[in-house]
């Protein structure tokens, strides 16, 4: 038994961590950078909007509530707020390589929550499942 759904969210989700990887290695690749060029801030703010609308996309589609987003998407709605790297301090680099690595996290538990939901549905006995609904017809007769 496969849920049609259910793989649409696992390849969706998928597709975006590697988009999140990609905006990651930009974000390194323009932080390494001192000072950083205009042109390269601009194309980090011009994918970041992009980044952030298939980010809202992808939350949709999932239908993760809001208050889920604000909650466990807060380290990736940080990131996405990032407009200017000339004024960056130490700390909110510092702080930034922390919110990475929760996106991260946050990112690849959905998948693994996606994932193990799909173990289960493979496993799940389409026999008993007809028996099951055969049985509750009989009874309620």
């Amino acid at each position: 038994m496969k849920d049609k759904t259910l793989e649409h969210n696992i390849k969706e989700t998928q597709v975006f961590v590697e988009f999140w990887t990609k905006f990651h290695e930009l974000y390194k690749q323009t932080v390494a950078q001192n000072p950083v060029p205009v042109g390269k801030t601009n194309l980090f703010v011009l994918t970041k909007d992009l980044v952030s609308s298939r980010f809202d996309d992808l939350m949709d589609q999932l239908e993760i509530r809001s208050a889920e987003r604000m909650v466990k998407c807060m380290p990736i709605y940080e990131i996405l707020s990032l407009n200017d790297f000339s004024t960056m301090s130490d700390e909110k680099l510092t702080h930034l390589t922390d919110c990475w690595t929760e996106s991260y996290y946050y990112l690849y538990g959905l998948l693994s929550r996606f994932k193990k939901k799909r173990k289960r549905i493979e496993k799940f006995n389409r026999f008993f499942f007809v028996a099951k609904k055969l049985l509750a017809q009989g009874v309620g007769r």
